[in-house]
């Protein structure tokens, strides 16, 4: 059986509308070892011919086998496993990649066989010294002259054994002497058991071979034969395939090669990948900065309105379904006491509060007077921020002291004015004639101030329109307001009984002891749940909005993507004629788009942590943080906006003829 056989075999094209044939019922039989020439003028179908005999494209009618293996039976990959490892391919323009230097384009196919990194580089560098290209092993093709350059085609071709080495015009670019030496080559890797089959226009080089097959409009004229007698040397075991890694081997070589053809192709267009870069890293930087932002605002608010919400129910007289006419009672001492007892109850505080007149000299001013227990100004959100805190020993001796705040401080002090040590009159205010029931006239109760108080900060504050004076609510109980019922109180709970539960029975026992629901209850933890269902939807809106800006990066890296595809479709063919499968070339723009993708990423996270810095330097009341899962968040993101836009350069690429990509410049 021959090495190759053709039997009927036609290739034509369509161009347009008009049906192109190159080849039509050409019938042949090469045998293992021989030398053959392929000649024939421009048109005549010698081209396409050597592209049908080394599996670089397949027959549209008729047979052809190889060692008996119908070609256009096999899948892209199965033909591209044929070329690794029976064919070796001599290219008129040498066909090497501009980025890699003579060992590593030699070594090539190697790296698509699953060869180890250090016995691919010993074979490559073993050939290109039996080549003459000893001194030569690290020079980029653009470093060697167009001799050395079609050695290291040779070599190539003989990386994984290259029983079948086919020569498209191997002199076509050389000079007469580079020429002769080439042919010197062929003919000793025929002494040495290769087939080679050359293909030239020039009847003098297809004198070299032993057989000679002319071809006229796709039509065989003139076949000499296999010459009589006819034995294939013995291959030397000199010229025998690297062995094979295993399945880990291959992976392991697919990968690096994926990455270092990734990095190399991003390096050799730096502004283009930095301007793609940039599309991604804005992307990023807009993410990563508005979660960043909105995550330090939502936590901000929570932690501020948490610590005046959280924790807590309040009660309150009133009820809106009362029948009418009906008064609601206040809260006596004994019934906050009993609510007091109910399990999972840390404590039941309330405020006292009234509007009354504050004098100072000259001035005086409507105030809010609250009676401030120890975690008042804590709830408030408020800092003493001049003078001292109200001590417990204030509390316990019902002392005339008071701290204001900076509205107060305005309105009953002129600017710069000490206010420690000064002392207050406050009184309970006077209900004008003909306002309904008169009130008694309160008594002007002297305070001394001992402190002043503002906001502490917080994202979130609870101000009010009045300034405001804050004493101890022992001394507001005895010396402002002799109530000793509460209009209403907060509840203080502690972990032991769910918010909802307590709230029951709070609901129960208050109706026992009035005989009626004339109050109402506000749950603030479960407002509080509420709110944070509110913020966390607004976060993911703002992060929305943000990866719009991401998507129009991802867009912008396909469309380079796309362009490097076109660009590097000569790369794509000779990839594939030294036998990578078109998973492997998906891989290697997949690398390419994720790596381009997580340096933007980095690019993002990085800007996002100086604007945060900036950010954090020109004012205090919002920290923005960018956390280290920031990083890997970016990485995660912008590797997948790699494999999503980058799968349809990758797959355009895969999808390539490995015959029409090599025949793009």
């Amino acid at each position: 059986m021959a090495l190759i056989e053709l039997a009927g075999v036609g290739r034509h094209y369509r161009l347009g509308d008009i049906d192109v044939l190159a080849l039509d019922g050409v019938d042949l039989a090469i045998e293992a070892g021989e030398f053959v020439a392929i000649m024939g003028q421009s048109g005549s179908g010698k081209s396409t011919l050597m592209n049908l005999l080394g599996c670089l494209d397949v027959p549209t009618a008729g047979r052809l086998a190889i060692d008996g293996r119908d070609a256009g039976a096999l899948s892209p990959d199965e033909l591209a496993a044929l070329r690794r490892e029976r064919f070796g391919f001599i290219f008129q323009r040498y066909h090497l990649l501009p980025h890699l230097d003579a060992r590593a384009n030699a070594g090539l196919p190697a790296v698509y066989a699953g060869v180890a990194a250090g016995a691919r580089h010993e074979r490559a560098q073993a050939l290109l010294q039996r080549l003459g290209l000893g001194t030569r092993l690290h020079h980029k093709p653009n470093e060697l002259s167009g001799g050395q350059q079609q050695r290291v085609s040779i070599a190539r071709a003989l990386m994984n054994g290259g029983q079948i080495i086919l020569a498209d015009e191997p002199t076509g670019a050389l000079d007469s002497q580079s020429g002769a030496e080439l042919l010197a080559l062929l003919a000793e890797l025929h002494r040495r058991g290769h087939t080679i089959i050359l293909v030239t226009h020039d009847a003098t080089v297809a004198a070299h071979a032993r057989r000679i097959i002319e071809l006229r409009d796709g039509r065989v004229v003139r076949d000499s034969g296999t010459p009589a007698g006819h034995h294939p040397a013995a291959p030397s075991a000199e010229d025998a395939a690297p062995a094979s890694g295993g399945w880990w081997q291959r992976l392991r070589g697919q990968w690096h090669e994926a990455l270092q053809s990734a990095l190399q192709a991003l390096l050799g267009n730096r502004l283009r990948s930095v301007l793609s870069m940039l599309g991604i890293s804005i992307g990023i930087a807009a993410v990563v900065s508005i979660v960043a932002l909105t995550s330090a605002a939502r936590g901000s608010v929570e932690r501020d309105v948490g610590a005046f919400m959280q924790g807590r129910i309040l009660v309150y007289r009133g009820n809106p379904a009362l029948p009418p006419g009906t008064v609601p009672r206040p809260f006596l001492p004994s019934e906050l006491a009993a609510v007091r007892a109910l399990p999972g109850v840390r404590g039941v505080t309330f405020e006292r509060e009234a509007q009354m007149t504050a004098r100072h000299a000259s001035r005086d001013s409507m105030v809010s007077v609250l009676g401030t227990e120890a975690h008042t100004l804590a709830m408030r959100k408020l800092k003493v921020v001049q003078g001292r805190e109200l001590t417990q020993r204030d509390f316990d001796s019902r002392a005339q002291v008071a701290l204001i705040d900076d509205k107060a401080r305005d309105h009953l002090f002129r600017p710069g004015e000490v206010v420690i040590g000064r002392t207050l009159l406050v009184a309970p205010q006077v209900q004008p004639a003909g306002m309904g029931a008169a009130a008694p006239e309160g008594v002007a109760l002297p305070v001394t101030i001992v402190g002043v108080v503002a906001d502490s900060g917080g994202f979130a504050q609870f101000g009010s329109w009045l300034g405001r004076v804050f004493v101890p609510h022992t001394t507001f109980a005895q010396k402002l307001d002799l109530r000793i019922d509460a209009d209403n109180f907060n509840v203080l709970l502690d972990v032991t009984v769910p918010p909802d539960e307590l709230r029951k029975q709070i609901s129960y026992r208050l109706r026992a002891l009035h005989g009626a629901e004339d109050f109402g209850i506000w749950s603030a933890d479960e407002d509080f749940r509420k709110f944070q269902q509110v913020t966390g939807v607004m976060s993911l809106l703002f992060a929305g909005v943000g990866a719009i800006s991401l998507l129009v990066g991802g867009v912008g890296v396909m469309n380079i993507m796309l362009v490097s595809v076109s660009e590097r479709t000569r790369e794509i063919g000779i990839r594939m004629a030294v036998g990578a499968r078109q998973a492997d070339v998906r891989l290697q723009f997949l690398v390419e788009a994720v790596l381009l993708c997580c340096l933007g990423g980095v690019a993002g996270v990085l800007l996002s942590w100086l604007a945060a810095q900036v950010l954090n330097r020109v004012q205090s009341g919002l920290q923005v943080e960018v956390s280290g899962g920031a990083l890997l968040v970016a990485f995660g993101v912008s590797s997948v906006v790699g494999l999503v836009f980058g799968t349809l350069p990758a797959r355009r690429a895969a999808a390539l003829s490995p015959v029409d990509a090599l025949a793009r410049e």
